[in-house]
């Protein structure tokens, strides 16, 4: 059976607008985004309405060869100037808040705060039709075409680790709104949900272009960091702003300053800069707002850029745009798509909240969280979020490393039984592969809870698998014995006279040698040996009372030789018992420090692919480490 790709061939609705202006998620794209287990990078567009959003981020799949989902669903066969699908999507929310959260793979439901369940994900029955891959539509009126906001999810063209995660927004701007607040809504999950945000303007940089880019001085009213941040000090919310692109459509300025040469950047530098005092006297209010709004937004968008696209054809043959292949297409036009493209594709890093990096699913959960507040009216709160995501991806990882550990364990199992400390070295490989699973995508564990759990699940798991191990040995010891014994039970009475205790020994010492020697028996050899000697004492008692031949001093030799023999055994078990708990020791002491030094290799990565402030991160880390300096398994 063919497995499908998690990259759906087109674009999806993602959040929708109910007939209130409250935002919901679309139930079929939410199972989409819940397979996804990579780290996603995520860009969004916000401008204007018919300013060309949509044809943008069509230029940055250009690279990405399309994957074809042979289950995709015909319901995602989307009517887009309407916002919802070809069986009208019925499942808009009715009131309840939307506080269950979604993954194809494990569904966690939220019964309390911090509190999760995990229930079982909805069938989605597969379709085989393969659909055709299409982009992200462009509309030809002037009307707002993309209601909401779509998703696309694509591989990543640079990095297979990354999965693309585009977003198309509603046009800002547009007069059909459900209400007055839906334009900054959609603003501020664009900013909240990406890690780079593409902002699109037509023409120039100056008030009436950056008029939707100034929706920014409202965030606060509707975001803030801490649970403590009130609305009028939005301490901290601009380091969890995404990176600015702003590109300019059909600019047809010259790129000069003062008479000289510049940049892109420059000009959009200029454009932002504050109006100096002296400046237009007799408009000192406007310039205080005009200075207030530039500054607000240098304030929260720190890293930003600028791309100014010339006309891509003649004004006739936009409306036809998607349609036109890129060897018809400007020259200019094209080298500034190409520089836009290549930037997002080398520069974007993984989207991630204070160094939690989030996968498609955690992703979902994300936006779940960030909806529920606008439905109920409340403020987003990144710190509220981030717990409870930190929460989520533990609860996930704990399952992840405990299926791994399950099929780690499968693999031994197949040759049980073992010797105990064979089985207890086997299985510390398979708790350190899902204990390094655990520590490379656990988030902030600062209290051990989540590694607690998964200790006592694999220690209480290592219990039962010593039990089994110890009743397969002794199965197996049962039926090697009697394999052996067979031949004295048929021979017996041919002891019963004088001699014969001397040939009953010598086969019984015969059946010790070759028990003795059978491999795979485990540890319950020599016990097992023991209860057999047990309950064939009688017998041997009986012919040794026919046999009169034995002097007492031969008898006590051959009960020295026995008891030796099961003295040496015993001390042999004794000795693997020792050096499996000196290896057990040495592996506990070590633990402590292979958790810092992941925890570093972790570091890293949050290095390499965020732009999160790692000396806060690793100072907090400090912090916990010294008020929880014992570790469960240290």
């Amino acid at each position: 059976m063919a497995t499908s790709s998690p990259y759906p061939s087109m674009p999806l609705p993602f959040i929708m607008t109910d007939d209130t202006g409250r935002f919901y998620i679309n139930e079929d794209t939410a199972q989409v985004l819940g397979r996804i287990k990579k780290p996603v990078v995520v860009v969004a567009i916000a401008g204007k309405y018919r300013t060309g959003k949509s044809f943008l981020m069509n230029r940055l799949t250009k690279a990405v060869k399309p994957v074809l989902k042979p289950d995709m669903d015909p319901k995602f066969a989307m009517k887009r100037s309407e916002g919802e699908s070809s069986l009208h999507h019925s499942e808009k929310p009715d009131g309840e808040e939307l506080t269950n959260v979604r993954s194809m793979v494990k569904r966690w439901t939220m019964i309390g705060p911090g509190q999760f369940e995990q229930t079982q994900p909805k069938d989605r029955p597969a379709h085989p039709t393969p659909r055709q891959p299409r982009g992200f539509s462009l509309g030809k009126t002037v009307q707002s075409h993309t209601k909401g906001i779509w998703v696309w999810p694509v591989r990543h063209p640079r990095d297979e680790r990354k999965c693309l995660l585009l977003l198309d927004t509603e046009g800002l701007g547009d007069v059909e709104k459900a209400n007055g607040e839906h334009d900054i809504w959609l603003f501020v999950m664009a900013v909240l949900l990406s890690n780079i945000l593409v902002y699109n303007t037509v023409g120039t940089l100056d008030h009436s272009g950056l008029e939707q880019l100034q929706y920014v001085k409202d965030v606060a009213q509707y975001v803030k960091a801490t649970v403590e941040t009130h609305k009028d000090n939005p301490k901290d919310l601009n380091k969890y702003f995404p990176s600015l692109i702003v590109c300019v459509r059909d600019f047809t300025l010259t790129l000069e300053l003062n008479g000289y040469p510049c940049t892109a950047d420059d000009y959009m530098e200029h454009c932002f800069r504050i109006r100096k005092p002296e400046t237009q006297r007799g408009q000192e209010e406007a310039n205080k707002t005009f200075n207030k709004q530039r500054d607000i937004m240098c304030h929260y968008f720190k890293k930003r850029k600028c791309f100014t696209f010339p006309m891509p054809v003649n004004p006739e043959d936009l409306s036809k745009l998607e349609t036109i292949p890129d060897k018809d297409l400007k020259p200019g036009f094209i080298k500034v798509a190409n520089e836009f493209t290549s930037h997002i594709h080398q520069e974007v890093k993984y989207k991630n909240i204070d160094g939690v990096i989030l996968t498609g699913q955690l992703f979902l959960q994300v936006a779940e969280m960030y909806i529920a507040a606008q439905r109920s009216g409340d403020m987003v709160c990144i710190e509220n979020t981030r717990v409870q995501v930190v929460q989520l991806a533990n609860l996930q990882v704990v399952e992840d490393a405990k299926e791994l550990y399950r099929k780690e364990v499968e693999n031994i199992l197949v040759d049980f039984p073992l010797k105990t400390c064979q089985l207890y070295k086997d299985h510390e490989k398979c708790m350190e592969k899902a204990m390094d699973l655990f520590y490379c995508h656990a988030v902030l564990d600062w209290e051990h809870t989540h590694e607690k759990e998964l200790m006592k699940h694999m220690e209480n798991m290592c219990k039962r698998l010593v039990t089994h191990n110890k009743q397969q040995s002794q199965e197996k010891c049962r039926i090697r014995l009697k394999e052996l014994y067979w031949l004295v039970d048929e021979q017996y009475q041919d002891f019963m006279q004088p001699g014969g205790f001397m040939k009953y020994q010598a086969m019984m010492k015969k059946i010790e040698e070759d028990y003795f020697e059978t491999t795979g028996l485990g540890d319950e050899m020599t016990s097992m040996y023991k209860e057999f000697l047990e309950q064939n004492k009688e017998s041997g008692k009986a012919i040794l009372m026919v046999d009169k031949t034995l002097t007492s001093v031969q008898q006590q030799e051959i009960e020295y030789k026995q008891n030796e023999t099961r003295m040496k055994l015993e001390l042999k078990a004794m000795k693997e018992a020792q050096e499996y708990q000196d290896e057990k020791i040495s592996y506990l002491q070590n633990q402590y420090q292979n958790v810092l030094k992941i925890f570093s290799k972790n570091i890293q990565v949050i290095k390499t692919h965020t732009d999160e402030n790692i000396e806060d991160i690793e100072q907090n880390h400090k912090k916990k480490m010294a008020s929880n300096n014992k570790c469960i398994i240290s």
